[in-house]
């Protein structure tokens, strides 16, 4: 099961200037060979409530369809009745030594109770002590009335055990979205989350000690938020926040007394999942947005270029098939330059954009993977100097590895089945072993799913 990585995306020459942003040269396109023929779409039925567009929840998972009977290839059945796990693992596994080109993700996850209806996931180190944690932001009285909208924190001993889950109060109606950072400059990684019917972004800051935080304290945006992203984009040494929502992506700057909203970006549509990453190396972040079909056009990803001074001047689109709900950068062709990655929900694709020194980008290629992909995650997960990508398939409850093998191709290694509607797939290394392991939220499932590296 194998799709090709396209050609490498360059520059037009050494000359060329950097504030010019140009499309990469066309890329090459995926041989019909090697392509798998596209899964069959696989809609969400509504429920009698329309839930939060930033958990992706646009139906009870009650009423969801069956699992798809027809595999990645079209003829395998990969992905036919129950989740379950699979693919190979390296012999060279449980020794204790990590080599270069070994897998050994565990056969299983593990799923720890995490709280009700966790809708996103980070990994960050918030005690201070060396090792990772992670958070999640739950809603319990959208399922129990008079409860508490909380993030849970779940402290790492790093080994790939964690604690249980810890909730401290996240402001107001339903946080759907959380990202870590340190928004106040004291050197010390704070939550922050986006509460979706408060139509508001909460703070809470980390008092240290351990692991104690502040009362929540909320900065108002536009419309209702959904996911929600750090880093300093105005240069101040403060890690400042983007939150999306439907009238567009809300800029909140990070002050030492709290967050101010300073600026509403329209990005022509309603982004699912925007990140802040620097695409054309000139120091400053730039804003890249997975935004949804509209009777405008096609999904399409937005790039906004980062002036450095909080402010976005110039806009490149990128039209996408079906509809992009998660976007992340990472080096994908070893060139030095950011590529970009996307999950198309709809269309059960992800889509490969090459990039180039000047923040530039290749036409798609796209990969057929399971059924409805709502995020990815890019790393290098079996040690051998080439990155790899995991996706979260919220539809057909699958966690996918798709490893880059000989020839710049990307071929399914490994699945797992997962709990109840996974979403915010991350990578980072959890048992401190070297190589980076797998975590999720299983949203309906109330858990999040961890798998580890075994060496």
């Amino acid at each position: 099961m194998l799709a090709r990585r396209v050609a490498s995306a360059k520059p037009d020459g050494p000359g060329a200037a950097r504030s010019t942003w140009r499309a990469a040269p066309e890329s090459e396109t995926l041989a019909p060979e090697a392509m798998m023929k596209t899964n069959r779409a696989l809609g969400m039925l509504c429920a009698t409530v329309l839930l939060a567009i930033g958990c992706g929840r646009v139906g009870d998972f009650g009423e969801r369809e069956g699992f798809s009977s027809q595999g990645p290839d079209g003829e395998g059945d990969e992905l036919g009745g129950e989740p379950e796990n699979g693919g190979e693992q390296s012999e060279t596994c449980h020794d204790g030594v990590v080599q270069p080109g070994e897998v050994c993700q565990a056969q299983e996850p593990t799923t720890i109770p995490a709280g009700i209806d966790p809708c996103s996931l980070s990994i960050a180190d918030l005690d201070g002590d060396g090792r990772p944690d992670l958070a999640v932001p739950n809603s319990d009285p959208w399922v129990t009335p008079g409860g508490t909208h909380v993030s849970n924190v779940l402290r790492g001993y790093g080994n790939g055990d964690f604690a249980k889950a810890v909730p401290y109060p996240s402001g107001e109606e339903l946080p759907v979205g959380l990202a870590v950072g340190d928004f106040d400059g004291d050197g010390r990684p704070d939550i922050a989350t986006a509460n979706h019917e408060a139509r508001q972004a909460f703070l809470l800051r980390n008092m240290g000690g351990g692991m104690s935080f502040a009362p929540p304290t909320g900065v108002g945006v536009e419309s209702t938020a959904s996911s929600i992203a750090a880093g300093d984009f105005n240069n101040d040494g403060l890690d400042d926040l983007i939150v999306n929502t439907p009238s567009g992506v809300a800029l909140l700057r990070g002050t030492p007394s709290g967050l101010l909203h300073t600026d509403t970006l329209d990005v022509g549509g309603t982004p699912m999942h925007s990140e802040l990453v620097d695409l054309d190396n000139d120091g400053n972040l730039d804003l890249v947005a997975a935004v949804t079909a509209n009777a405008d056009g096609p999904g399409r990803l937005v790039i906004l270029q980062g002036g450095g001074d909080g402010s976005f001047p110039e806009r490149v689109e990128h039209p996408l098939p079906g509809d992009p709900w998660w976007v992340v950068a990472g080096d994908l062709n070893m060139d030095g330059d950011l590529d970009l990655l996307v999950a198309n929900y709809s269309v059960n694709k992800v889509s490969i954009l090459l990039g180039n020194s000047l923040g530039g980008f290749s036409e798609t290629t796209d990969i057929n993977v399971c059924l409805g992909p709502q995020s990815v995650a890019i790393g290098d997960m079996n040690n051998d100097g080439a990155n790899d990508f995991v996706v979260g398939c919220m539809d057909s409850d699958r966690v996918q590895l798709w490893l880059q093998v000989e020839g710049g191709e990307f071929e399914l290694t490994r699945w797992w089945g997962t709990g109840s509607r996974p979403v915010s797939v991350q990578v980072a290394d959890l048992n401190l072993d070297g190589v980076p392991d797998i975590a999720w939220a299983n949203q309906f499932g109330n858990t999040v799913g961890v798998v580890l590296s075994q060496p």
